[in-house]
This record gives C-alpha cells, sequence and structure tokens, in this order.
C-alpha cells in the first residue's frame, strides 16, 4: 500500500493538470495577491491524511515530502505559477544528507605538507617554473632592447638572486605600506631613506627591472592574441592558479565573489563597479575559503573572447561551474550573492556536483512567489519560508517596506533564532560565510605590493603576489607557527628572499665601502672582499692586542679575525704566500 501512496507533490500535479475545479485560491487575509493553492479531499488525500508515514525516494532514502495534518497541504506559487514551493517544511529527524558531508580533509596538501620554513611555504605558491618563466621572458626582453643602452652594466641581464630580491624588495614595501609612496624614498641617502633597500641594490636597476618584467614571448604575442585577450600572462595565471589548488584543501564552506584590482589604463577588461572601494579595474572571480581565507581559484574577466579554445560562456550557471570544479563531489557549501544565484543553479550543483548552496536571490526570479516580495504589510522581522525537495526559500523583513530573499540548498527548516530581530538562521549562516573574498581583499589591501603602472600585466602580477603572500602565510601558519602574525610573516619572507643577493652584492669590489659594512651588520654577510685580506678600515679603532693604557688606535685590521691591529703586532703576507 505505502509503495503505491502517491507523494502530496504528485497529488497536486494530478489536481492542476487533470481538475482544475478542484483548485480553491486561499489568499492571505493582508496580502490579495498571494496565491495559496490547496486541494480537496479526495479519496487518496483522505487516506495519506489519517496516515502518518513518510514516501521514500529509492535512490537516496530520503523523504519526498511530509503529510500534513487531516487538512490538505499548503503551497506558494511562483508569479507565473510556474514553481510551486511548500509551505511546511520536510521532516528533519532523517539521518544527515548525504551532500552535508565532508570528503576531503582541510589544511595544506601535496607538497605543502613538506614545508619547514617560510620561503618553502611561498614557493608552494610561487613556484620555480613559475620563476622560471618570469626570468626567461624577461632576460628575451632585455636582450631585445640591449641595443638602446650606451653602457653595457645599464642593461645587464636578470639573475636568479635578483628576481627573488626583487620580489622581496615588493613584500618589503607592503609591509612598510609603501605601495603608493614615491620609491626613490626608500632609496633616500639624507638619513630617511631605508637601509633594506639600499643594500639590496640600487634603485635605477629596480626601475629597470620593473619596466622589464615579461610573462610570454613578446615576438609570438600579436598571433596568440587572435584568440585570447589574456595572452600576455595566459601561461603565468595558469601555473599560478594550478599552484594553488594543488597545495591547500578548503574547509566546509567556501565563499564565491568578485576581486577589482585598481587599474584606469587600456585594457578590454576594465570594468566599473560602483560598490568596489576602488570603482575600476580588472575584475577577478575569485573561490575563497571561509574560514582561513585562501583563495584557491581565480578567473580574470577579459570581456568577450575572440574565437577559439579560450571563449568561454560568460552566464553565471556556466561561471560557477568552471569556478566550483576544484570542489565538485565534496560535499562542501558554496555562499554567493545574487549576482550569482538562480533555482536552476542550486538545483545543478547539489545534484550534479554534490555541493550545497547559500546566497541571495534577486526578487525578479521567475520562481520568486508573489508574497515573498517586500510589502508594506508584511511585519517588522517576520519570515516567510518556502520548500521543495532540496531547496529552501527564504524571506526576511528586516524593516518596513523591505525584504531579504535567500535561498539555500543546505537549509531545511524553518528555524529562526530566539533574538530580537529573530533572523532565520539561513541568514545567520550566510552572514558568517559570505565575507571570505571581501576579507581577502582587505588583507590584499593592507600590505599591497602593487605598484603604478600603465601596463596592465603588471596589475594581475602584483595582485597574484599579494594573494600568494596570503595563501603562504596561511598554509606556514596551519603547519609551523600558529601564533604568527601576517606583518611578521611577510617581513622575515622579504628578508629571506634578497639574503641570497645581498651576500652576492657583499663581494663586489666597487661596492662602497658604506653599503658593505651595512651589509655586515644588518644582514650578517660574511665579509668576502678585498678589503677582507686585510688592510685599512673606514674607522680608527684600538688595537684589540695592545693594552689599555696605550690607546694606540689604527685603521689596520686583521685578515681572519677582522679585528683592528696594530704594525707592532701584525706582519704583512702578499697573496700568494696566503693561498
Amino acid at each position: 500500500m505505502a509503495s503505491k501512496r502517491l507523494s502530496n507533490y504528485q497529488i497536486l500535479e494530478c489536481i492542476l493538470e487533470d481538475d482544475e475545479e478542484s483548485i480553491i485560491d486561499s489568499p492571505d487575509e493582508d496580502e490579495g495577491d498571494d496565491e495559496v493553492i490547496q486541494s480537496d479531499h479526495n479519496s487518496e488525500s483522505e487516506e495519506s491524511a489519517n496516515e502518518t508515514e513518510l514516501e521514500w525516494s529509492d535512490d537516496d532514502n530520503e523523504p519526498l515530502s511530509r503529510h500534513a495534518s487531516k487538512d490538505s497541504d499548503s503551497f506558494y506559487l511562483s508569479k507565473k505559477k510556474c514553481t510551486k514551493w511548500a509551505k511546511e517544511p520536510p521532516r528533519t529527524s532523517v539521518r544527515v544528507r548525504r551532500h552535508n558531508i565532508m570528503r576531503e580533509t582541510p589544511g595544506p596538501k601535496g607538497a605543502a605538507k613538506e614545508i619547514h620554513t617560510m620561503s618553502e611555504a611561498f614557493f608552494c605558491m610561487f613556484s620555480m617554473d613559475t620563476v622560471n618563466l618570469v626570468l626567461q621572458q624577461t632576460n628575451d626582453y632585455i636582450k631585445s632592447i640591449q641595443g638602446k643602452f650606451q653602457r653595457e652594466r645599464d642593461c645587464k641581464f636578470l639573475e636568479y638572486e635578483e628576481l627573488l630580491a626583487y620580489l622581496g624588495l615588493l613584500y618589503m614595501s607592503g609591509v612598510l605600506r609603501s605601495s603608493h609612496l614615491n620609491f626613490k624614498d626608500l632609496w633616500a641617502t639624507d638619513g630617511t631613506g631605508i637601509e633594506f633597500f639600499q643594500n639590496t641594490m640600487s634603485f635605477n636597476r629596480f626601475l629597470f627591472i620593473s619596466r622589464c618584467v615579461r610573462f610570454d614571448d613578446k615576438n609570438t604575442r600579436s598571433e596568440r592574441q587572435k584568440t585570447d585577450k589574456l595572452a600576455a600572462v595566459r601561461e603565468f595565471t595558469d601555473l599560478m592558479n594550478n599552484n594553488f589548488i594543488n597545495n591547500y584543501s578548503a574547509s566546509e564552506n567556501v565563499t564565491l565573489d568578485e576581486q577589482l584590482p585598481a587599474f584606469r589604463g587600456r585594457f578590454s577588461g576594465v570594468v566599473y563597479m560602483p560598490n568596489k572601494p576602488t570603482k575600476y579595474g580588472i575584475k577577478h572571480y575569485a573561490l575563497v575559503d571561509s574560514a582561513t581565507f585562501y583563495l584557491l581559484k581565480f578567473e580574470i574577466y577579459a570581456g568577450v573572447q575572440p574565437e577559439g579554445p579560450y571563449r568561454m560562456p560568460n552566464d553565471t550557471v556556466s561561471l560557477v561551474k568552471r569556478m566550483t570544479e576544484p570542489i565538485w563531489g565534496t560535499g562542501r557549501n558554496v555562499t554567493m550573492d545574487n549576482w550569482f544565484t538562480s533555482v536552476p543553479l542550486t538545483n545543478t550543483l547539489l545534484k550534479d556536483h554534490q555541493l550545497t548552496m547559500v546566497g541571495t536571490i534577486r526578487k525578479n526570479k521567475p520562481e520568486i512567489p508573489t508574497c515573498f516580495q517586500p510589502k508594506r504589510t508584511r511585519a517588522e522581522h517576520s519570515s516567510l519560508f518556502g520548500f521543495q525537495e532540496d531547496v529552501t526559500l527564504c524571506s526576511y523583513v528586516p524593516k518596513k517596506s523591505k525584504a531579504v530573499l535567500l535561498i539555500s540548498s543546505m537549509h531545511h527548516d524553518n528555524k529562526i533564532v530566539e533574538s530580537e530581530k529573530k533572523k532565520p538562521e539561513i541568514i545567520l549562516y550566510y552572514n558568517r560565510t559570505k565575507g571570505g573574498v571581501d576579507t581577502n581583499d582587505q588583507m590584499c589591501a593592507n600590505y599591497n605590493v602593487g605598484r603604478r603602472t600603465k601596463r596592465w600585466p603588471m596589475v594581475i602580477f602584483y595582485h597574484l603576489l599579494n594573494v600568494a603572500g596570503i595563501n603562504a602565510y596561511v598554509i606556514y601558519k596551519n603547519k609551523i607557527d600558529h601564533g604568527i602574525s601576517r606583518r611578521e610573516f611577510l617581513k622575515h619572507l622579504a628578508v629571506d628572499l634578497v639574503k641570497a643577493r645581498q651576500q652576492t652584492r657583499a663581494t663586489i669590489p666597487q661596492l662602497p665601502r658604506a653599503v658593505q659594512k651595512r651589509l655586515k651588520r644588518n644582514a650578517q654577510v660574511q665579509d668576502r672582499s678585498p678589503t677582507s685580506r686585510g688592510g685599512p678600515s673606514t674607522t680608527y679603532k684600538r688595537c684589540h692586542i695592545c693594552p689599555r693604557s696605550k690607546d694606540k688606535k689604527i685603521r689596520f685590521m686583521c685578515a681572519k679575525c677582522h679585528q683592528q691591529v696594530c704594525h707592532d703586532h701584525s706582519t704583512m703576507i702578499c697573496d700568494k704566500c696566503i693561498d
């Protein structure tokens, strides 16, 4: 008997199709526009009203509907009468739904599980393949412009240590919050500059590297641009995306939203977004962990791409499916705003990819009932709920004549938190998880490495450096030091990146002695310059062997201990004899 019994949803569909006279319009007393559909008592409904058993699905052993009391069930109809929503929630005393069970352990994975230092965490994000790509393409560009320089030393090729030092200086400038400061002030020699920058490289060299940084072959770019507007950074961004995805497993909730690195130059993908702090920029779609703010995946919007392999549909359903691909089948929840959400998308994510979704939804969607819309007759802090088999619709009135609409495939009840404003649990969950991308954006702005530029590839480069710093910090904090602040992490990371360059620079004979002295004192660099073999120092000090009463001060120092020594306690030896 139970297997042949029809659910209330099936009864309603039969009544709507075969017997229109059995449909009774029951508008709400306060709202004449609302339509509530009720079915008459027929033989099948009377039988189902006396039963309290549930109809079960053969596929997943979950209830399809719940029988109400002896009165027939009620439904809300959408404005176009194409979608129905049950007024009563499904039964909640059932086992945990499959789509609420995570199938991955959150945290670092792959190479990120083996890190021990800050630089190792950074190279998980900015891998050696990425470094070699930037190094090769930059040197190819330098080679093409060497003929424009009279002196060879003004156009030297970029070395590996020098590229890392360049990245370290960018991170240190972010720590000092000097992204909008004239960089020349950091190299000032009047006492207002910063020794860290002066010890690493000259100001002219830093400007030259910034000018020459490239991410693709300029000779073949015009051909690749016929099918890809992002040809100048395509290989670089693909490498960064893979690094972000392969080294971290997100927590149970992720956020999908937009980021807007500031840019007003010439690029087809520049957009205007008045709700963003920067207003104009290059739009990025970002998938971010709501708990740790680790950026899992990004996609750069470049407008409509030319015909070819990189032309993708920009509708929200296709976009969300592309962005959530790394977490398909993992049982996670995705929180997004009303620009992305729709009822078909909610069902697609759940049934095809085992992902739940929570988000606000626009009131002009065809599936929204009219009684869920903002109206003056609705009481303040009141809520309406509509239920389908896997989707819940909620309408909350925060104040008169306003209504907030949310949709969720994670929640299946009408739970309301007992507080002054009586907010539904769906809204509280959305508020807790909606800020993942915005927080990541704020963290990028706090220690921004970006510089003013007219080249849009550099805007993307600076933004991804900010993101790589955040992701490396999340990994390092998870594995090594749980209490370190992001400022301290970036500061020590910058020191690690420039250390090798400073050690090499200390061996340059033409380097001013004052710089050599600073390198030895601040960076603890082993002094291997010609003066380390013994000879005059820059200051007078007392001989470390003579008694203090003599107070004999001398400029010469020992080649081994690097301490001042007078002629009475030293012997001159040539370079051949030393070796």
